[in-house]
C-alpha cells in the first residue's frame, strides 16, 4: 500500500511519540508499504522548528527519512490545481496540497485529522 504521511505523523514517528496511533505505527513499520512525506510536510516541520515548536532539526529530519527508505512527493502543477479546485470548504492551503496529493497519488493518508474524511481521502489512523 501507498501511504502519504501527514505531517504531524512524520514528526510523531521520528521522535518516538507516544501520541502516533497503533495503527498508524503498523503502517509505517510495514514493510510492505511504501511511504511518501510531502514537501509540504517538510516545509511545516522545518518552520516549526525554525520557530521552536518542535525540537527536531531539519538536516536530522532528511537523513532519518532517506535511512527508512521514505520517499519524498514533490508538488506537482497537477496536484496545485486539483487542491485550488477541490470541492470543500476548508481554507488551509496545505491541507488542500495534501488531500490532492493523496488521492492523485492513490495513497491512503496517515493523519488524525478527521477534517479529511469528508472528502474522498482514505485516511488512516
Amino acid at each position: 500500500m501507498r501511504l502519504l504521511l501527514d505531517s504531524h505523523a512524520v514528526y510523531w514517528w521520528m521522535a518516538g511519540s507516544a501520541r502516533l496511533s497503533g495503527t498508524a505505527r503498523g503502517l509505517i513499520l510495514d514493510s510492505g508499504n511504501d511511504l511518501l512525506v510531502s514537501a509540504v510536510s517538510i516545509y511545516e516541520i522545518e518552520l516549526k522548528a525554525r520557530r521552536r515548536r518542535v525540537d527536531l532539526p531539519p538536516q536530522e529530519l532528511r537523513a532519518a527519512l532517506r535511512r527508512n527508505a521514505v520517499g519524498d512527493l514533490a508538488i506537482s502543477h497537477e496536484h496545485a490545481e486539483y487542491a485550488a479546485c477541490l470541492d470543500w470548504d476548508h481554507r488551509d492551503p496545505w491541507d488542500r496540497l495534501l488531500a490532492a496529493q493523496a488521492r492523485l497519488e492513490s495513497c491512503a493518508f496517515v493523519s488524525t485529522d478527521e477534517v479529511f474524511d469528508g472528502i474522498g481521502v482514505d485516511r488512516r489512523w
